[in-house]
């Protein structure tokens, strides 16, 4: 029986905790230090975003600063979470010879999932493991974890949701929550869980890292022995821990500045949400720049960066980039759980239809709001499309015809004036008032031989949907709304049924825009 070392270290701050992971993985990977099992914990609490992703898009940096979080970037993938000082994190810091694996799979994470599944077990809590990477309990999330790699070793970590602070969450990230209401703030009970809500008080941590400890020694077959940090990794932790406080670590992914030359595009997949913004020469026809983002794992981490620096000054061509990625997957440079090279030419064919937009004279930024389906913007406005969908959203919440597919005209929304202007254009306006309502309508399309429409709805939601309006097969374009939206609100759920209470506003430039287009 192998044994390891049980590493427990005193709540520290988001800078030292990153600092520390970054020295365990990395001297694992020389050889110089035992396989290891790690509890940490944080002090003050920390927002932290994941590898990929950008703090300005994720984290909430006044409401953070104004009240006492830190903010920090980890060096695992994922999304962002919200780290206090009830939560414990555990993880795995490990040769990849121990589990025979050369590349993390997902069978990987089911394997160092199974520990702490057996340790809730132990506290009394029934929990299994779900794809791709998260452990919980009747649907709900009380466990996500993530992982890194350097040489022959690899860092996989989690959290346990001992206890949740729902409203400083919603508040600590980027999620609008002024208009969100008590039962808004409970809805999120349905996707998250923690100890305390499913035990009904909170464990004493000690219990809790010894039923993780006896989770790991009898699903993994080792012996655990705690132990202190050795010299050279307190002598390495002190080199790097300067560097996990600067702005240049957190501040690692940026997002691209400017207006007229960027467009972005995302592909969401069972693996995560990979988003990319393009910054363009549309004179000279080439990337200048690319930042890949999302809440996806990869391995190496830093991989990404290479992969962007190959795509630089690449013609603005599908072809072409597909072939970077295709080979920079197809050489082994980076892996990602669940996601494969097409996964990442997904959003580079997207965001290159946004870019041909502009040859009709739109203005990038405008084309940045605009997506479409089974066609491209030329083909579609070729096809004069002939129905206009509109969202009940943006109708007033107290309007009688809110849930109605009809609208009154009396001039208080935008929907009334987007109504107007397809009759004007000769259009058929219909108002959507569900998604259920939506493949309905699609269906109808497609069984009319509707050549083509235009429609209205947020960009997460066509992210979202973007295969079922594939599969419907109607030609569409369809243009972003302004406001809050109910993904924002973390209301979708609502929405789908026809209950979202909030409005939006149907973007009229850009509604009258698209439809110069078509009639000219």
């Amino acid at each position: 029986m192998d044994t390891w070392r049980l590493l427990d270290t005193p709540p520290m701050s988001a800078a030292e905790n990153m600092a520390l992971d970054d020295v365990l993985v990395e001297l694992k990977g020389q050889g110089a230090i035992p396989n290891t099992i790690h509890f940490l914990q944080f002090s003050p609490k920390a927002a932290l975003v994941g590898f990929h992703q950008s703090v300005q898009e994720e984290i909430r940096t006044q409401y953070c600063a104004q009240h006492g979080i830190e903010v920090n970037r980890r060096i695992t993938g994922g999304g962002a979470i919200l780290f206090d000082e009830s939560q414990l994190g555990w993880e795995v810091i490990s040769d990849k010879s121990f589990f025979g694996l050369g590349l993390p799979t997902a069978k990987l994470f089911k394997l160092l999932c199974d520990p702490v599944v057996r340790a809730l077990g132990i506290l009394g809590v029934k929990s299994a493991f779900r794809p791709r990477n998260d452990i919980e309990i009747d649907g709900r999330k009380i466990s996500g974890t993530g992982g890194t790699e350097s040489y022959g070793a690899f860092l996989f970590q989690g959290t346990m949701l001992v206890d949740f602070d729902v409203d400083t969450m919603l508040r600590a990230l980027r999620i609008p929550v002024e208009k969100l209401k008590a039962k808004e703030i409970d809805s999120i009970k349905e996707r998250v869980t923690c100890l305390r809500w499913e035990l009904g008080s909170t464990p004493p941590l000690e219990t809790i890292k010894r039923a993780i400890t006896t989770g790991f020694e009898e699903c993994l077959g080792i012996r655990l022995e705690p132990g202190e940090l050795e010299p050279v990794e307190k002598e390495l932790f002190r080199e790097k821990l300067e560097y996990y406080r600067s702005s240049e670590w957190v501040h690692l992914v940026k997002p691209a500045c400017g207006k007229s030359e960027i467009v972005q595009a995302a592909h969401k997949t069972d693996a995560g949400l990979v988003r990319f913004t393009l910054v363009v020469n549309l004179k000279a026809g080439r990337l200048k720049n690319v930042f890949i983002t999302g809440d996806f794992l990869s391995f190496p981490t830093r991989a990404l960066f290479d992969l962007e620096a190959e795509l630089r000054g690449a013609p603005l061509d599908y072809e072409h980039i597909r072939g970077i990625i295709d080979g920079f997957f197809e050489r082994g440079r980076i892996f990602i759980p669940g996601m494969s090279p097409g996964d990442f030419c997904k959003p580079i064919g997207l965001a290159l239809r946004k870019i041909a937009i502009s040859e009709y004279g739109i203005p990038l930024e405008h084309c940045n709001l605009i997506s479409v389906t089974n066609g491209s913007f030329s083909e579609i406005m070729r096809k004069r499309p002939s129905v206009l969908l509109l969202p009940y959203c943006a109708k007033l919440p107290d309007c009688e015809y809110r849930y109605r597919k009809e609208c009154c005209l009396c001039g208080e929304c935008t929907v009334g004036s987007a109504w107007s202007l397809g009759v004007e254009n000769g259009m058929e306006n219909i108002c959507i008032t569900s998604f259920e309502d939506l493949t309905v309508e699609l269906e109808r399309m497609k069984e009319r031989r509707v050549e083509a429409f235009i429609g209205c709805c947020c960009q997460p939601f066509f992210i979202k949907h973007e295969q079922d309006f594939e599969r419907a097969g109607v030609p569409g374009v369809l243009l972003d709304i302004d406001n809050t939206t109910c993904y924002e609100l973390d209301q979708a759920k609502d929405a789908y049924a026809g209950r979202f209470e909030g409005r939006t506003e149907v973007n009229l430039e850009l509604l009258r825009t698209v439809l110069n287009v078509c009639t000219h």
